[in-house]
C-alpha cells in the first residue's frame, strides 16, 4: 500500500547573523537570532507537480539528493520567496521530511538533508537550524546542520503582533556580501551573545533595534523619512530589515491603529504569528 506522506514547517526571519563557511557543508551555517514564524508551507507526497518543476530550488534539491527526481508532490507556500521570510529553507524542511519519510529517513536525517539543501542552493546558512527549534525567539549558538549546530529557541511573549512589509526581493548572497563587506557580522557578534546569555525577548528588542537603526539598514531599505516613519509606528516594540522584508512588532492593543499607520509607506503587508511548534510530518 502507497502512503501520502506530508509535512509543514514554519517560516524564520533572521535578526542577527554571523556567517561560518566550511569546505564541509554539515559544518557551514551561521550563529545568529531571529523570530520563528507562521503561516506555514506543507508539501505532500503523490501530488501533482513533478519534483523537477518545483518553484523552489531547495526542494528540486532535496529531490536530486534523495534521488527522487521524477516524483509528484502538492506544495502550498504562504509567503512570497525571495525577500528575506526563509522560504527556501521552510520549503526544503517541509519536502525533506515528507520525501525523507517515503525513503525512510528518520527526522534529524531528514532535517540534515534539508540543511544540504539550503547550502548548496546558496539560499540560506542557519535557517533550517533555526526553524528545526521551532517556537518564538531563535539564538543559533553555534553553526552547523541540526544535531552539529546548537539552536536554543523560547516563545514569545503575550499580547504582541508581528507586521512584515515587503520591500523588494534580493538574494542571500547579495546579503551576505553586504554583511561582510560593511562587517556588519563583527557589529552582530556582541549583541547575539548577549541576547543568547539572556533569551530575553525585551533584550532581542532593544539590540536588534538599535542595530538596524545606527547602521542603517532601514533607511537603506525604506531611506530617511521611511525609516522616520517606522519608528513612529504606534505601539511599536521593535523593528528591523531583513534582505527585502521589514518585520514590525508592535502591542496587539494598537494592531489596527499601526496597521493604517503602515499602509501610508505603500508596501504589501502580511500579518504573522509567532510559530507554536516545530516542522511536523505525518502519514495520511
Amino acid at each position: 500500500m502507497r502512503y501520502r506522506v506530508c509535512a509543514t514547517s514554519p517560516h524564520h526571519i533572521t535578526a542577527l547573523f554571523k556567517p561560518h563557511i566550511s569546505e564541509d557543508v554539515i559544518q557551514t551555517g551561521s550563529t545568529g537570532v531571529g523570530l520563528v514564524v507562521e503561516p506555514r508551507v506543507k508539501l505532500c507526497t503523490s501530488g501533482s507537480l513533478s519534483l523537477a518543476d518545483a518553484p523552489i530550488s531547495t526542494i528540486r534539491r532535496v529531490g536530486e539528493l534523495l534521488d527522487l527526481r521524477e516524483g509528484l508532490v502538492d506544495l502550498n507556500l504562504t509567503l512570497p520567496p525571495g525577500v528575506g521570510f526563509a522560504v527556501s529553507a521552510a520549503s526544503a524542511i517541509a519536502s525533506a521530511l515528507s520525501l525523507g519519510l517515503s525513503k525512510g529517513l528518520s527526522y534529524m536525517r531528514s532535517l540534515v538533508v534539508a540543511h544540504k539543501a539550503e547550502v548548496m542552493e546558496s539560499t540560506g546558512l542557519g535557517d533550517v537550524l533555526a526553524i528545526s527549534c521551532g517556537v518564538g525567539l531563535a539564538v543559533r549558538f553555534k553553526p552547523g546542520a541540526p544535531g552539529v549546530g546548537f539552536v536554543d529557541c523560547k516563545q514569545l511573549p503575550g499580547g504582541l503582533s508581528i507586521l512584515a512589509l515587503v520591500v523588494r526581493q534580493e538574494h542571500t548572497r547579495d546579503l551576505i556580501r553586504y554583511y561582510v563587506e560593511r562587517r556588519l557580522h563583527e557589529k552582530a557578534a556582541p549583541l547575539i551573545e548577549s541576547i543568547g546569555e539572556s533569551m530575553s525577548f525585551e533584550v532581542f528588542s532593544e539590540l536588534t533595534l538599535k542595530f538596524n537603526v545606527d547602521n542603517g539598514i532601514l533607511r537603506q531599505l525604506v531611506g530617511e523619512r521611511g525609516e522616520e516613519h517606522l519608528l513612529r509606528t504606534p505601539g511599536l516594540v521593535t523593528v528591523y530589515g531583513k534582505k527585502g522584508v521589514i518585520v514590525v512588532v508592535v502591542e496587539l492593543d494598537r494592531l489596527n491603529d499601526a496597521v493604517e499607520h503602515l499602509k501610508t509607506l505603500g508596501y504589501k503587508i502580511y500579518y504573522l504569528e509567532p510559530s507554536r511548534g516545530g516542522p511536523e510530518v505525518w502519514v495520511v
